[in-house]
C-alpha cells in the first residue's frame, strides 16, 4: 500500500517545484546575456562548444519565427538525427545546420540581423 498526500500539501510541492523554473529560480531563465555566458564559461570544452551552438539555433529559430519564416522539416529532422550522436559530432552537426539556416536567411534577404 503507498502513503497518499493530502491534497493540499500535493499541491504545495508542485508549486514549489515550478517555482524553480521561474526567472530567479534554479532552473529558471537566464534573463542577462553576460550572466548566461559565464555560465557556459564555466562548462567542459565539448559541453561549451555545443552549448554555444545549440544557442545560436535557438538565436536563428527565434529569428525566424518573429520574421514568420519556416526553417522548415528538414532542419527538424536534422536536429532529432544530431540529438543521437556524440557531442563533438552532434556539435559538428548543429553547427552545420546554422550554417543552412543562415544561408536561408540570405536567401531571403533577411540576413543582415546576424552578420558578424
Amino acid at each position: 500500500m503507498s502513503k497518499q498526500k493530502p491534497e493540499g500539501q500535493l499541491a504545495a510541492e508542485i508549486a514549489e517545484v515550478f517555482l524553480q523554473f521561474q526567472p530567479g529560480g534554479k532552473f529558471g531563465p537566464i534573463e542577462n546575456r553576460n550572466e548566461f555566458d559565464k555560465l557556459v564559461d564555466s562548462l567542459p570544452p565539448e559541453e561549451k562548444e555545443l552549448t554555444r551552438e545549440l544557442t545560436h539555433y535557438a538565436d536563428l529559430v527565434r529569428y525566424f519565427a518573429e520574421q514568420k519564416l519556416k526553417t522548415g522539416a528538414d532542419i527538424a529532422d536534422a536536429m532529432f538525427a544530431a540529438a543521437k550522436l556524440p557531442v563533438p559530432e552532434r556539435t559538428a552537426r548543429i553547427r552545420e545546420i546554422n550554417q543552412v539556416l543562415m544561408e536561408r536567411l540570405n536567401r531571403a534577404g533577411q540576413g543582415d540581423g546576424f552578420r558578424n
